[in-house]
């Protein structure tokens, strides 16, 4: 076998791999079929054997599964011990795949090699391309999806008791034979070796032969693609085939795009997503024809092409493949600002009011505005949404407020749009997961909203902005271990990027009625807080309780600052009608806040928060974050 040879890195080729990685993360968090079936390609247009290509490419991806399965563990949308058993199979596969492949480069050199990879891709991207295209033209003209059944094949397959490779799956909430299990592995395996693209026989065979679910079998495909992944990257590594670097530059580059392609998925309809697929799948199909001739005649398998005209094919197929490159960075990037723009719009009316809010001098006290008219609540049905359901129906019944009761249909792009019905098993159980919250809310004028998101919290978010709440209502979790696994990773980021002021109760929490406390540092943060509780006890009649608190290790100008900070904003609720008591306390700020709470007896906490920024530690301040941990009573995190 010859050399494997790997591109030489140069500026110009590091920039083009990083750009590639962003435009096929792109096209992956948009079109979610993984991106690799453009990553392949375009590293083998820059130069790179269809070997290393392939190698490399399931290198860059299983880091990127291993945290997508997590990720989707955390919501039951992951059948781990199937996907382990297939993944298992599948690196047999992927054994047998890169035995192949070593095989036609042993007997015909990188040629031989290049020319299987793009006959596979040409197979495959016509067969699954004509399907989604054919997918479009049904949705265009009917958009609503059929409630997902088990298919016929599915029970027959259940249907075979074979003694001795019988296994129980909590996907299938039942057993089937091994016997089924492993070729649907192993082929799912043999593909990925071939173009790094297993997915696309993985789902489909686990929905239509095994009957998993669509949105579990998704979820479980990242398992099987770890597994997979890291297996073949050992097996490929071991013939020289891993070129490390191009992993970690196109990694580098599809990490940031396929947040952008997600985000662009939320301002599109279904139907067009997947035109814009089965479009740039037909065009890379079409892109790698052109290379064929080529590859055959130096192979000897046709008559000899001249040098001149081999090169005007690669540069046609290379053309094309870049025709399809931007069309996916333009749909995405076209889908993303216009969504931008429209968001900004109402972003800047927002921090307008509020910063103008912010510097209203104080005299003549706060304006009476302790009401709450479009109220959020948002609920997945466990019980640790019990609270949220509770004060918010409460809240909406006392300020006569119309109350939107969401829930998120949460399921992974990822083969999503190859997959009849996945987003409909989301929808079904997101439509389950409100009806608590509906019974609660009989009586009160409210609507069901159903959001579509790959993470809780964007939908929650959006769903917020689109319906104009002025209140975000939203359960969290029992008291165990850290702060944040209590909160929740899906609460800490919808109060980090909310448009508006956010409640979090506990499962025990009810409307309050004997107290509000509001911390307060001094900062504009605090003032915010401390303004808002003050609106909430006039309207209440509740007595606040105002707290500031100073480490042991501060020096007496702090202290004085926490005393100034108090008075400051007992003098802005001065003309109000509503009895202040202000403590300044020693110890940490989350601790002094939650032991004064208990002191006064207040069923009511304020705080103020860092608002939006990128850094999911800094999403709503570590202090607020640990006050919500730990409350006892519901907590009302204010934004500026």
């Amino acid at each position: 076998m010859e050399a494997t040879q790997f591109i030489e890195l140069n500026a110009a080729t590091v920039f083009l791999l990083v750009l590639i990685g962003f435009i096929g993360g792109m096209v992956s968090g948009f079109i979610g079929s993984g991106g690799a079936f453009v990553l392949t390609p375009a590293m083998m247009a820059l130069g790179a054997p269809a070997m290393v290509a392939v190698a490399s490419n399931i290198c860059h991806k299983f880091p990127k599964a291993l945290v997508g399965a997590a990720k989707r563990h955390k919501y039951g949308q992951v059948d781990v011990k199937l996907g382990l058993i297939l993944g298992l199979f599948a690196e047999g596969g992927m054994l047998a795949g890169k035995h192949l492949m070593v095989g036609i480069s042993r007997a015909f050199g990188k040629v031989g090699t290049d020319l299987y990879v793009s006959a596979i891709f040409i197979v495959v991207l016509a067969a699954v391309g004509g399907f989604v295209l054919r997918d479009y033209r049904k949705l265009r003209h009917a958009p609503q999806d059929e409630e997902h059944v088990v298919p016929p094949l599915a029970l027959w397959v259940r249907s075979i008791v074979i003694p001795g490779t019988m296994m129980h799956f909590d996907a299938l909430k039942g057993r089937v034979s091994l016997l089924f299990v492993i070729p649907i592995g192993f082929a799912t395996g043999l593909l990925a070796s071939a173009i790094a693209v297993g997915g696309f026989i993985g789902v489909p065979a686990m929905i239509y032969i095994l009957g998993v679910p669509a949105l579990l079998a998704s979820g479980t495909e990242l398992v099987i693609a770890f597994v997979m992944g890291l297996g073949g990257t050992f097996l490929y590594g071991l013939e020289g085939a891993v070129d490390v670097r191009l992993s970690m530059l196109i990694l580098l580059g599809s990490l940031f795009g396929i947040q952008l392609g997600a985000i662009g998925t939320t301002y599109v309809k279904d139907y067009q997503i997947k035109l814009v697929m089965a479009v740039i799948m037909l065009t890379v199909l079409f892109s790698r024809m052109f290379y064929i001739p080529g590859y055959m005649s130096e192979l000897g398998m046709i008559a000899p092409l001249d040098h001149g005209s081999i090169a005007t094919l690669k540069t046609l197929g290379d053309s094309v493949l870049a025709v399809a490159l931007i069309l996916g960075a333009v749909t995405v990037l076209t889908s993303l600002t216009k969504g931008i723009a429209e968001h900004r719009k109402a972003d800047f009316a927002r921090q307008l009011a509020a910063g103008m809010a912010a510097f209203t001098p104080a005299q003549g006290g706060l304006e009476r505005g302790g009401r709450w008219r479009r109220i959020l609540l948002a609920t997945d049905g466990s019980e640790y949404s019990e609270g949220a359901i509770r004060v918010a129906a409460a809240l909406a019944r006392r300020n006569d407020a119309r109350l939107f009761i969401a829930s998120i249909a949460v399921y992974n792009p990822e083969y999503a749009t190859t997959v009849p019905g996945l987003e409909q098993v989301a929808l079904d159980q997101a439509g389950r997961n409100v009806a608590g919250a509906v019974q609660a809310s009989a009586d009160i004028e409210h609507e069901v909203v159903i959001a579509e998101a790959e993470d809780p919290y964007r939908g929650i978010v959006d769903a917020a902005s689109e319906d104009r709440a002025d209140l975000i209502v939203m359960g969290r979790r029992g008291k165990r271990g850290l702060a944040r696994a209590m909160v929740g990773d899906a609460t800490a980021r919808v109060i980090g990027h909310a448009p508006c002021n956010v409640l979090v109760a506990p499962r025990g929490a009810a409307q309050w009625h004997q107290g509000i406390l509001v911390a307060t540092d001094g900062s504009r943060h605090g003032d915010a807080a401390a303004r808002l509780a003050g609106q909430l006890a006039l309207e209440w009649q509740l007595p606040l309780t105002v707290v500031s608190a100073v480490l042991p290790s501060h020096n007496e100008q702090r202290r004085r600052e926490a005393v100034t900070a108090i008075d400051r904003v007992k003098a802005g609720l001065a003309a109000l009608p509503v009895q202040v008591t202000g403590i300044v306390a020693e110890g940490r700020p989350e601790q002094v806040i939650l032991d004064q709470a208990s002191k006064a007896g207040v069923d009511l906490i304020v705080i103020g928060t860092h608002g939006r920024t990128g850094l999911d530690r800094l999403l709503m301040g570590s202090v607020a974050e640990r006050v919500i941990g730990f409350a006892a009573c519901p907590v009302l995190a204010v934004k500026l």
